[in-house]
């Protein structure tokens, strides 16, 4: 059977459960998306950090992560589980505001600390260059991801995304890690890196040893929705951060 190249490959239990504890525990203290951090693959400092993408690089399962300067962006994100965030792609934002060029990660990808909150949906679409169109224009396919604890879903790097409100209207939050993967640097990466070494709750909280246990993460199947067969009508404003500034 073919499979489909914009199908996004999820899997559960992809932590130990002292380093998912260790994890969280960190995510708890950070910032919430008001700052993103670099780490390279390369030599990845905090062993906390490193213990992760030593699991989590091993399920994306790219060659070109190994090449010298390869690293990733990550940041936590944490929001009210009826959150909607529109549809966006993952891009080197400094290269953007620099040039007006999207350039998207080798692969998007989001690990869940929690159940709270609507699903990640990913389409078979992508952006062109300048960011002012989608390709092709119309939903054909996509796949949803509930959040779940210890779940991780990669994608390819261009996929264009969203987040669906949750109908859970309690007064809960949406924790999640998401991370990029990149083959080679960002623009902006320097200033990443040194923000990520010298934020004294990363430093603090990621610095401890973590033991060092092996996982079994569990492939999740996928259901692939076609547009007239979604359980709701998904609206697409295109460009987002344009739909964001009228909201």
């Amino acid at each position: 059977m073919d499979v489909d190249p914009f199908a996004p490959r999820v899997f559960d239990d992809v932590l130990p459960p002292a380093l998912l504890e260790a994890l969280s525990a960190a995510a708890a203290a950070l910032p919430n998306r008001t700052l993103s951090f670099w780490t390279g693959l390369d030599a990845p400092g905090p062993p906390l950090i490193a213990a992760v993408l030593r699991h989590l690089k091993a399920l994306v399962g790219l060659p070109q992560l190994d090449r010298p300067g390869a690293g990733v962006e990550w940041w936590v994100r944490r929001a009210p589980a009826y959150h909607f965030q529109p549809w966006h792609v993952d891009k080197d934002e400094a290269l953007f505001m620099r040039d007006g060029v999207v350039r998207p990660p080798t692969a998007a990808s989001v690990f869940y600390l929690g159940d709270a909150g609507g699903a990640t949906i990913f389409s078979s679409q992508v952006c062109d260059q300048e960011g002012t169109a989608l390709v092709p224009r119309r939903l054909e396919r996509a796949w949803t991801i509930a959040p779940r604890r210890n779940r991780f879903v990669v994608a390819r790097g261009d996929a264009v995304h969203a987040v669906l409100p949750s109908r859970d209207h309690a007064q809960r939050v949406r924790t999640s890690v998401p991370i990029n993967w990149w083959s080679a640097p960002m623009v902006g990466n320097e200033r990443l890196a040194t923000e990520a070494s010298d934020h004294e709750a990363l430093a603090r909280l990621t610095d401890a040893p973590v033991p060092a246990e092996p996982s079994k993460p569990v492939r999740v199947p996928l259901r692939t929705w076609y547009a007239a067969d979604l359980p709701r009508p998904v609206e697409q404003r295109w460009p987002a951060w344009k739909a964001e500034s009228q909201a």
